[in-house]
């Protein structure tokens, strides 16, 4: 694979040398490219999944996170119409079968996880031809590794309720005094640019002290009405886009979170220890592409949120917020202390919301019984934006917080390591084995545990 960088660019050359040189580098690409997948059958299976994989994105452009391969595999163009997702299933399961048989011929640590990564995007072209064909939990289990916790008891949800309550007595609703709160706290419109930048600057400085990433890195910010929330797309030599609606950012807190998640440590420092971990040349190019809903991208969420914590602890996110982004906000940091104590209560309730999402998803719950309960017993403050998420993407919300949670078991029982590396030794060697559990039980009987809140 080659790759262009701008380091290796200097001084002026003449168009038609130009051309020459650009013919020439197009034609040696392409057959380095047949050469090694002519000669290695494992190399030619893993161009095939790619091309198929990235087929779906004609039809379905979500379901591709990120590509950052060559640009000859990519059959995605502009009204190029879409391939039924059962014609591309019945394509993935013959390369399946192939692949499966070369791993038994001549096995080995890629054809292994090639084998696997084509297990798991056969289930989900499944689901793109039968939907909601599985049971949630069968989805979690199946597509993502994820066997579902155990509910929490009743006591236990109404102790943490109960915690809520006693942080914010008073008339009306637990719920619409945690809005109440809030709402004291809005960042006006024409300052959320400016918090998120700032917000974004301390995460990476503090994710730089740990992490060693390129000089050449770079996270291009987006702001537009296109997206919902947040959408980042990596786009290959440590370079990576931001889209970002304002309207979704009405707290400091929401984007101290973004920021984190989506920048640093989250997604795009995620995908740049990915690619600079090895030479790019040597980069798999099975690994140069991302399926949004697949093991790989469920770990990447759950690394994302564990690394907002890791960033700062509470009481450095607290003065962070209360002597900084409160202030650059134009709003008074009297009720910083109160408001995080509020939203640390809160995040311990997100233990309820997939239980919900589940009933929701499997048809025990209406779409408006779901969304009172999400709101009254989880305390989720857009709960019909999350239920349209799980109407689009299933089970992937158990990356969030399950996800979450595997990743910061296991961290914290390598507790004489530093986290910072192991976290990073995760993400680079895409770890998603620690997503499983010890648990043998049907995936479809087993209680269902946290989601979380947009």
């Amino acid at each position: 694979m080659t790759r262009s960088d701008p380091r290796f660019q200097s001084g002026r050359i003449s168009a038609p040398l130009i051309a020459l040189i650009g013919a020439a580098a197009v034609l040696a690409a392409a057959a380095v490219l047949w050469s090694r997948s002519a000669a290695d059958p494992l190399e030619q299976q893993a161009e095939q999944f790619v091309e198929l994989a990235l087929s779906v994105g004609i039809g379905y452009p979500d379901e591709i996170d990120a590509w950052f391969g060559p640009a000859a595999l990519d059959p995605r163009e502009p009204g190029k119409t879409a391939v039924p997702p059962a014609e591309i299933l019945a394509e993935a399961r013959e390369l399946l079968a192939d692949t499966s048989a070369l791993a038994a011929a001549t096995p080995s640590a890629r054809s292994a996880r090639l084998q696997q990564r084509l297990e798991k995007f056969v289930v989900l072209l499944e689901t793109l031809v039968t939907p909601k064909a599985l049971a949630f939990a069968d989805e979690a289990f199946k597509l993502y590794n994820i066997t579902l916790p155990p509910l929490q008891s009743a006591e236990s949800h109404q102790a943490l309720l109960d915690a809520v309550e006693a942080l914010l007595p008073g008339q009306g609703s637990l719920a619409f005094r945690v809005a109440a709160l809030q709402n004291k706290l809005v960042v006006p419109a024409v300052k959320r640019i400016a918090v998120f930048e700032r917000a974004l600057q301390e995460c990476r400085s503090r994710t730089l002290a740990h992490w060693t990433l390129p000089a050449d890195e770079h996270l291009t910010l987006e702001w537009t009405r296109d997206v919902e929330a947040a959408w980042h797309r990596y786009q290959g030599n440590y370079q990576s886009t931001l889209q970002i609606n304002s309207l979704a950012l009405p707290f400091v807190g929401s984007a101290l979170d973004v920021a984190c998640h989506e920048g640093y440590p989250g997604h795009h420092a995620q995908f740049v220890l990915l690619e600079n971990a090895v030479a790019p040349a040597t980069l798999n190019v099975e690994d140069q592409l991302a399926l949004l809903r697949s093991p790989e991208s469920v770990l990447r969420e759950g690394a994302a949120n564990y690394g907002v914590d890791l960033v700062f602890t509470p009481e450095e996110r607290l003065t962070f917020e209360r002597e900084v982004l409160l202030p650059l906000a134009g709003l008074s940091p009297e009720l910083a202390e109160q408001n995080a104590a509020v939203q640390k209560a809160i995040g311990l309730l997100s233990d309820e919301v997939i239980p919900l999402l589940q009933e929701y998803r499997d048809g025990s719950l209406s779409f408006n019984s779901a969304t009172f309960r999400l709101e009254r017993e989880a305390m989720v403050s857009s709960p019909s934006a999350l239920l349209e998420y799980v109407d689009k993407f299933g089970a992937y919300s158990v990356g969030y917080t399950v996800a979450k949670q595997r990743l910061q078991d296991y961290i914290a029982a390598r507790a004489d390591a530093d986290p910072w590396e192991i976290l990073r030794r995760v993400l680079v060697e895409t770890d998603v084995a620690l997503l499983q559990t010890d648990s043998t039980d049907n995936p479809a009987k087993a209680p269902a545990d946290a989601g979380t809140t947009p």
